[in-house]
């Protein structure tokens, strides 16, 4: 049960559904009688610095593959540093062919280096998240846009912002709805 989530094009589109997808792979498994662990990576990764001050990765990583399915959502959301990047790999090293694990991100794949700075331990994490994954690439215009728009039509909202500097009309005019 390996699902990664990517973004054929960086950075860009926000919106498409990857979190609530997993999610949902989430409450799916729970109900089927699989353990599942959700976390965000920038909390994974702060979770596993913890750690480092007692010495107690190893044990975290331990109770974290206690779980059948582990969710890590929003990987690349903020860069890791050399020590991040470290972090995560164990964790995927230590999961590797033992728990599934399910990871969102908005980058594509040759395009981790941009926030795992360290591109040989890069590569080797997405060596072992690829090797038996099921890779969903999800395109296509961000819902909370679509949305947006459509209240427009709807109901054209515009606000008035007073400031020290004057008064703004937003959306600005002359801007598409």
């Amino acid at each position: 049960m390996t699902v990664m989530r990517a973004r054929q094009e960086p950075g860009i589109t926000p919106g498409t559904g990857k979190s609530h997808t997993l999610i949902g792979l989430g409450h799916t498994a729970v109900a089927a009688g699989y353990r599942v662990k959700y976390c965000t990576a920038a909390d994974l990764v702060e979770n596993l610095y913890r750690a480092m001050a007692d010495n107690s990765v190893g044990r975290v990583i331990d109770t974290m593959l206690r779980n059948d399915l582990i969710i890590c959502d929003e990987v690349g959301f903020a860069p890791l540093d050399d020590t991040g990047t470290q972090l995560l790999f164990r964790l995927v090293a230590a999961a590797y062919e033992r728990r599934s694990l399910a990871i969102a991100s908005h980058w594509a794949f040759d395009q981790w280096g941009r926030f795992l700075p360290e591109h040989t331990t890069a590569a080797s994490i997405l060596d072992r998240l690829l090797h038996h994954a099921t890779v969903v690439v999800t395109n296509g215009e961000s819902y909370r846009m679509r949305d947006a728009r459509q209240h427009r039509k709807e109901a054209p909202n515009t606000t008035e912002i007073s400031g020290r500097v004057g008064t703004t009309r937003w959306p600005p005019a002359g801007t598409a709805n």
